[in-house]
Order: structure tokens, then C-alpha cells, then sequence
């Protein structure tokens, strides 16, 4: 709960900091913007799987001779003051603890609703759809158990973006979901930066934290994920 307190109280000042008092909407026009991304990660924490219990801990350092690739994409579409997005996440995730190949598929598919706060930010509104696909690979038994999870997390959250029209722009995604409904408890960090590339491209390059707490079933049914997914991510954005 202390964690869940204090992510709250950071993007409530973020928010008291960025929005000017009186901010009106931006147009009347609708305004898109999609940006594809490729993501290296890294995993720390603990996976259980069918009641095996195994401790991941791969540093960031590590991401490119440990773990594989993923790709996510992310599309935000606006008309004044309201509007919605979509952030979409597939990784392939892999790496050896102790004699044991650990490899998990996971997705996070977000879909979000969001309203403007100031031309600086914006509240979010929503639901992120969980999947995963885990399987341990014991080489010193020669055995291997598996286990796939789909749940749903309701979240909430703050963005904090730097005005348009700017060579380099600035944007920090930040949510907070989960509350018992899915997972225990989930939380997402998510700055970046955008180079422009022309008047409606850009170079996006940024860092990705995504935390999730969820745990289910008994016996030889429990299943488990305390992990944080952290990496860099680049990719490109287009705007409409």
C-alpha cells in the first residue's frame, strides 16, 4: 500500500505541476498520433508456475545477450479535450536460473479513454488485458511444466507532455491499475523523448517500466507473476 500511496501522490504533483489553471482545449479537430516501437527487456522478480516457485533477476545490462526482443505500438487520438488510446505490448521473454529455462510470452493490450487536464496533460481511463504464456524447462530433470493466465486489470493514470511544435518534445506515461480486480497491485512508468523528423514524423526513443503483481489458483493450479519488465524502447511516431 505504501508503494500504491506514493505513485498516487507523484502524479497528482506532476499533474499540479504541468497544468495551467484555465487551460482550454487544443481544437476541433481530431488529432492522431501512432507509434510503433521495438523493446529490449529485462525481468526481475518471481514467476510460479503449476506451484513452482523461481526467482528471476536479469539486469538491464543483460538485456541484449539474455532476453529477447518485443514489440509494442501506441495509438492516441484527441478532439479537444477528450479522446483515447491504445497501447499494445507483445514480448518474448527467455532466460536460464539455475539449470532452469525460463520462458514466458506476454502481452498487455491497453485500451483507454482520456481527458484533458491542460494542454500538458492528461488524465487516463481504462482496462489492460493480461496474457501469459509461461513454461520451466528443468535441464537437470529433463522435465517441463507449463502454464498460460489471461486476466483483465482496470487502470488509471496521468500523462505529462511538453507542448508540440518543438524540435525535441518530451512525454510521461504513468499508470496505476489492478486494485484486487486482476492483479493485486500493477504500475507502468513511461518517459520518452521525440525527435522531430519533419512535420509529422519523429525519432521516439525512451524507457519502459511495467510492474505486475498478480497471483491465482492452489496447489498444483497456482500461478504467479511478481515481475518487473523494464527496457529501452525506439521506434518511430507519426502524427494525422
Amino acid at each position: 500500500m505504501r508503494k500504491t500511496w506514493l505513485l498516487v501522490m507523484v502524479m497528482l504533483a506532476g499533474a499540479g505541476t504541468w497544468t495551467p489553471a484555465g487551460a482550454q482545449a487544443t481544437g476541433d479537430k481530431w488529432d492522431v498520433f501512432v507509434a510503433p516501437y521495438l523493446m529490449g527487456a529485462a525481468m526481475s522478480g518471481k514467476t510460479t508456475v503449476r506451484d513452482v516457485d523461481v526467482d528471476v533477476d536479469v539486469s538491464a545490462s543483460d538485456i541484449f545477450s539474455n532476453l529477447q526482443f518485443g514489440a509494442m505500438g501506441m495509438v492516441v487520438a484527441r478532439k479537444g479535450n477528450w479522446g483515447f488510446g491504445s497501447d499494445l505490448i507483445w514480448m518474448a521473454l527467455g532466460t536460464t536460473v539455475r539449470n532452469t529455462n525460463v520462458d514466458f510470452n506476454q502481452g498487455a493490450f491497453a485500451f483507454y479513454g482520456l481527458r484533458a487536464l491542460g494542454p500538458a496533460a492528461d488524465v487516463t481511463f481504462g482496462m489492460r488485458v493480461n496474457t501469459l504464456q509461461g513454461k520451466l524447462a528443468f535441464k537437470t530433470l529433463g522435465t517441463d511444466r507449463d502454464q498460460d493466465k489471461t486476466w483483465v486489470d482496470p487502470i488509471v493514470g496521468l500523462t505529462l507532455r511538453s507542448p508540440r511544435g518543438r524540435p525535441v518534445t518530451a512525454r510521461l506515461y504513468s499508470e496505476i491499475g489492478g486494485f484486487g480486480a486482476g492483479s493485486d497491485f500493477t504500475w507502468q512508468i513511461f518517459p520518452s523523448v521525440g525527435i522531430g523528423l519533419g512535420k509529422t514524423a519523429s525519432l521516439e526513443l525512451g524507457y519502459r517500466w511495467l510492474d505486475i503483481n498478480y497471483e491465482s489458483g492452489e496447489g498444483n493450479e497456482r500461478f504467479g507473476w511478481d515481475m518487473l519488465t523494464q527496457g529501452p524502447v525506439v521506434g518511430f511516431g507519426f502524427r494525422f
